[in-house]
């Protein structure tokens, strides 16, 4: 006891304040104290030089020809299907047998690793309306919101180990746009949302669709770069694919997600700002198609490669063939 009054109160409170700090670090947000602008106070990668978000400015985008992206497992329905609300985003895990998880090959992923990268999870980020709400931009215009699928370099054991390292994470990023109809599995999706609408709750979805259903389906036109995550710790290194084509989301569906809370306020806005390219390369992916050459279009054959996802039929790809090629080209989009 004696040895105890006589400790001096700074080793007793040092503790405190060390904990404290580390609470702190841990808090951040899309506005105010903890806001963007000040992720770097805390979390010394978000004032890094290769950060994420980024314009994507298709005039000095680089052509590039990739290798063909490959999908595994894109239609296997998991075994469990978790959607949490963390406070930031919405947040999806889905469970797989060993050998049934969704994994991804090829494209800017060959000259990182020839194993591929493998599915973590999903989650999302948009806007109060439909005029924001995406992170990367496309010349300096948003989407009303954007999902980003994140994967984990198969060299690397678990995404702890991952995180960090050189080429250890990939971030597939799709736009959403506001339709009349909407694509794949988001309508029972968002019907599930008003049971997560408060920070900390989650829902398990009883008859879930397999991953495939949640992104685009044309998957040959995107850009790539070397970015971070966009969230604290906003660590480097991670290669970015985004892709062209957008998902279709109905304005109830995603006023859905806008109906969430967190900290007993509108969970709205959960988006970064964008970043400076700084000395990187934003690449685009070149697309060779001869159409007096049907054969010559790239897909993948699932009857020939076991486990592999044909993201659309030809009947379904020739329309969008023909006219974006010619775009791709001269790199205007029409639906930017």
């Amino acid at each position: 006891m004696r040895r105890c009054r006589n400790t001096p109160l700074a080793i007793v409170i040092a503790p405190i304040l060390i904990c404290a700090s580390v609470v702190l670090a841990q808090d951040f947000g899309y506005e105010g104290r903890h806001g963007p602008e000040h992720w770097g106070e805390d979390y010394a990668r978000c004032s890094g030089k290769h950060q994420s978000p980024i314009n994507i400015d298709l005039v000095n985008a680089v052509e590039k020809k990739f290798p063909n992206l490959e999908f595994f497992n894109f239609n296997v329905i998991p075994k469990a299907f978790q959607m949490s609300n963390n406070g930031h985003t919405v947040l999806v895990k889905m469970s797989f047998d060993e050998d049934t998880v969704p994994s991804v090959r090829g494209g800017p992923l060959a000259e990182k690793t020839p194993l591929g990268y493998q599915f973590e999870q999903f989650h999302f980020h948009w806007g109060e309306n439909d005029t924001i709400g995406s992170e990367d931009l496309i010349n300096n215009r948003a989407y009303p919101a954007e999902l980003h699928v994140v994967l984990r370099n198969l060299e690397y054991p678990d995404f702890a180990s991952a995180l960090g390292q050189d080429n250890g994470i990939a971030v597939m990023a799709f736009f959403f746009q506001i339709g009349v109809n909407s694509t794949g599995g988001y309508e029972g999706f968002t019907n599930l949302l008003s049971q997560i609408d408060r920070k900390g709750k989650t829902v398990n979805m009883t008859n879930p669709l397999p991953l495939g259903e949640y992104i685009s389906k044309h998957l040959e036109s995107y850009f790539s770069y070397t970015g971070s995550l966009t969230t604290p710790p906003c660590s480097e290194e991670v290669t970015w694919i985004d892709f062209t084509a957008p998902i279709d989301i109905t304005e109830k569906q995603l006023n859905a997600f806008r109906l969430l809370t967190a900290n007993d306020d509108h969970l709205k806005n959960n988006f970064r700002p964008i970043q400076p390219l700084n000395d990187r390369v934003l690449y685009k992916n070149y697309i060779n198609v001869d159409i007096d050459n049907l054969d010559s279009v790239p897909f993948v054959d699932a009857e020939n490669a076991a486990g592999k996802w044909r993201p659309h039929s030809l009947a379904v790809l020739l329309p969008a063939i023909f006219v974006l090629v010619p775009l791709l080209r001269t790199s205007v989009f029409s639906g930017f």
